[in-house]
């Protein structure tokens, strides 16, 4: 079973933090009208918003593919677990089971 740990680590956050703190010096920098820069600020934070939705709607299906995968093998191995459980018991001798068909076997028996 592999295993992927996706959780960013502290250099990955802080180069992240640094380009947008980069990004944002470089946008209040540029020689460009206030309008214009508004402008453009609000188009790259829509562009911003959209990805993140498209990233959360991806993460939502994967959990619910990882949720739907991980009930139906717990559903699987419940049954396995029940299947062999009843083997055993059917198979113990000196069982309720065993004495109760045993005895109905037995001639004489009440």
């Amino acid at each position: 079973m592999e295993h992927n740990n996706h959780k960013p680590n502290h250099a990955t956050v802080a180069f992240l933090i640094g380009a947008v703190a980069g990004g944002v010096a470089a946008l209040l920098l540029a020689p460009e009208s206030g309008s214009q820069l508004r402008g453009r600020l609000r188009r790259r934070a829509g562009d911003l918003r959209e990805k993140g939705e498209h990233l959360l709607h991806q993460g939502q299906e994967r959990a619910e593919s990882i949720s739907g995968a991980m009930k139906s093998a717990a559903t699987e191995a419940r049954s396995a677990y029940r299947t062999e459980m009843d083997k055993q018991r059917e198979s113990r001798p000196g069982s309720i089971e065993s004495e109760f068909t045993t005895s109905k076997q037995r001639p004489g028996s009440a």
